[in-house]
């Protein structure tokens, strides 16, 4: 098992133990615990193949960690910051991130729109909102350059109808159900001009 592996072994080891204690997930999350790190590291491989193994990653409704916890493991020359407002999953991530030696992780304890001194090259978010509202939230740290990166289901290009023109996609179905979609928009933020 690689340094990846083991962290992530490590990582799946906290969730369970903590998941009840600290709100992390539902006893049906942790059940699908082994498919969520699978995914994120999917996630991990988008985000390289996007922007290089040393991309600045905005992790957006970090809660449990997932991905962003995952693609610090799996890419340790890239910045991951875990955003996440929840005091309890602060603490988690903050716990995980050290037990696990992420040195390339860091936890932002407030809202991303807060955010500030911060390039992201991807945003990730795993269940956070649409993604014009995400674009939106995160538009603080995105430029003409940065990737929008998340999990979306079957119909996600009605939900994105009004930031996908022009903007580059990439789509990876996921083998549960669903896909990763990535978006470079046209502009940054979509909703700047929207707003």
């Amino acid at each position: 098992m690689n340094d990846a592996g083991i962290a992530l072994q490590q990582y799946r080891d906290l969730v369970v133990r903590y998941h009840t204690t600290l709100d992390l997930m539902s006893d049906r999350g942790v059940a699908d615990l082994d498919r969520f790190i699978a995914e994120g590291r999917r996630f991990a491989a988008l985000v390289e193949r996007l922007a290089g193994p040393t991309a600045t990653v905005v992790d957006v409704g970090s809660g449990a960690g997932l991905p962003g916890i995952v693609i610090a493991a799996c890419l340790p020359g890239s910045l991951v910051h875990l955003v996440e407002r929840r005091r309890r999953r602060v603490a988690f991530l903050e716990l995980a991130a050290a037990a696990l030696g992420l040195a390339n992780a860091r936890v932002f304890g407030e809202d991303v729109r807060t955010m500030t001194g911060v390039t992201a090259d991807v945003v990730t978010a795993q269940a956070v909102t649409g993604l014009a509202e995400l674009a939106g939230l995160a538009s603080s740290v995105m430029t003409d350059a940065t990737w929008l990166l998340t999990r979306r289901g079957e119909g996600w290009r009605a939900d994105a109808e009004g930031i996908t023109a022009g903007a580059e996609v990439v789509e990876e179905p996921l083998e549960h159900r669903g896909s990763l979609v990535a978006l470079k928009l046209l502009g940054g933020a979509a909703c700047r001009s929207s707003a």
